[in-house]
């Protein structure tokens, strides 16, 4: 029957469908639709810290829109780096080589630039930020739209 859909096509097709809806609402909003009523993109952790203290997962962390992960590399020799990597076409075009600024928890802030492969590192060290910090905070592009 060409009208009846499997389980697994139906599921696929509302991933896709969120995914799309998602993603045409964040470049609207990027591109200035509601810039002033939302100019801030949002990170948040869904899981509850445990009885340790919470870490940062290892998948890392999407954004709101889905258009930015957010991972935490640390190497055994340096200090911790945020690392935010733009997804996808559209993640691609509205980052790539843009300033950005990170706001974390107690108003800490750190200003970096995206570069052309929509990637941006921010180095921890020094910035008194702790990784249970890193559960909630925002993303917010400086400059305008090119």
């Amino acid at each position: 029957m060409a009208g009846e859909f499997t389980d697994a096509q139906a599921a696929r097709f509302l991933r896709t469908l969120r995914v799309a809806t998602q993603t045409a609402l964040a470049e609207y909003a990027l591109s200035g639709g509601r810039a002033a009523s939302r100019p801030r993109l949002a990170f948040m952790a869904l899981a509850a810290k445990g009885p340790g203290e919470w870490r940062f997962p290892a998948s890392g962390l999407l954004s709101a829109d889905g258009l930015v992960l957010a991972k935490l590399v640390s190497e055994p020799a340096a200090e911790p780096v945020l690392e935010l990597q733009a997804q996808g076409v559209a993640g691609l075009s509205l980052y790539a080589s843009r300033s950005a600024r990170a706001t974390f928890a107690g108003g800490r802030a750190l200003d970096g630039a995206f570069d052309r492969d929509g990637r941006m590192r921010l180095s921890l060290a020094g910035a008194a930020i702790e990784e249970a910090d890193l559960s909630s905070f925002e993303l917010e592009l400086l400059d305008e739209a090119p």
